[in-house]
């Protein structure tokens, strides 16, 4: 195996792994390229899932994508490649790729059913039982559903944030995919930070799991720079006034912005297991600011609740 590297928090918690090989992702990205291109074609919504979402998930090297845009799936065999795919952590990699492959031949909003067909060869293959290949393809289902929920909760206002432009910078494709947010600022994400920082904290401590969360999850997909999010994490939360905070955030101007934050806040409060009445009522407190109503907020709680336990069944099913 080629040397190993810490992978992103989010794809440690899909797989359930700490560390891989970029030669691994390398041939594993193959490996479902030969999937999607089982019928003879592989899309461009299919590659560019690829490009885009699955390399941003395993924060993949530079030479990823050329990897991947010259790799010629018709003249090579998928057993020779699924051999060089090795994970430090062993976890059950055949259920993932087809897992994985599921998700790809969703990209183009058209799970057809020669795609249906290639999976299907391919679990065959694996001897991966047609339940086990049903259930995974469910899961991915439930995923996408939960997704459009979030989505759809989040939906993108039509208002501008107001700032000066010189100050805004589009925000990166997680958060416009996952949130619907356009723009930010250093300012932005400062306060957005502090916020966190103080709803998390009001149980008297900001755990590591929940420091983890904002650094190597949220900082990170959201590319805060790292001189602010060394500052959210050591700024001394039990002095900071979240009114005054949520005063400095621009939320007069879009709904949604102020249902991330609330969002945001119930995810690194429950990053370490635990959600205790102090930090439930820091939530509802920042949410009747916002004025966010307490439906929307309890949908939210309702909604965390959901992708927490399709990530523990995820993970079950990926274990060995």
């Amino acid at each position: 195996m080629g040397n190993l590297k810490n992978i992103s928090s989010a794809a440690r918690d899909i797989y359930g792994c700490s560390k891989a090989s970029e030669e691994t992702w390398v041939n594993y990205a193959y490996a479902l390229i030969c999937i999607a291109g089982g019928d003879g074609h592989v899309s461009d919504a299919e590659i560019k899932w690829l490009l885009e979402d699955f390399s941003e998930l395993i924060d993949a090297h530079e030479n990823f994508a050329d990897a991947v845009k010259s790799f010629d799936y018709k003249n090579v065999s998928l057993k020779d490649i699924i051999n060089k795919i090795e994970f430090e952590d062993k976890i059950n990699y055949k259920r993932a790729l087809l897992y994985d492959s599921i998700k790809m031949s969703h990209a183009d909003d058209n799970y057809s059913e020669d795609e249906r067909k290639a999976v299907k060869m391919f679990a065959e293959m694996l001897d991966i039982p047609e339940y086990m290949a049903k259930t995974i393809e469910g899961l991915v289902n439930t995923e996408n559903s939960i997704e459009a929920t979030r989505r759809s909760i989040f939906e993108l206002d039509d208002k501008k944030l107001p700032l000066p432009e010189s100050s805004l910078r589009k925000t990166t494709r997680f958060v416009q995919h996952a949130y619907g947010l356009q723009e930010t600022s250093d300012e932005i994400d400062l306060n957005y930070g502090y916020a966190l920082m103080s709803i998390a904290g009001a149980d008297g401590e900001v755990s590591e799991e929940e420091i983890s969360w904002y650094r190597d999850y949220f900082a990170h997909f959201s590319h805060i720079k790292s001189e602010i999010a060394e500052k959210v994490i050591s700024v001394d939360f039990e002095a900071l006034d979240l009114k005054q905070i949520l005063d400095e955030l621009p939320h007069s101007m879009s709904l949604s912005f102020s249902k991330t934050l609330i969002y945001n806040s119930i995810k690194m409060s429950r990053a370490d297991g635990h959600y205790p009445k102090e930090e439930k009522e820091a939530v509802a407190k920042t949410a009747e600011l916002l004025q966010v109503p307490p439906n929307i907020t309890n949908t939210l709680d309702y909604l965390i609740d959901a992708e927490e336990k399709v990530n523990q069944m995820r993970r079950t099913l990926f274990e060995l």
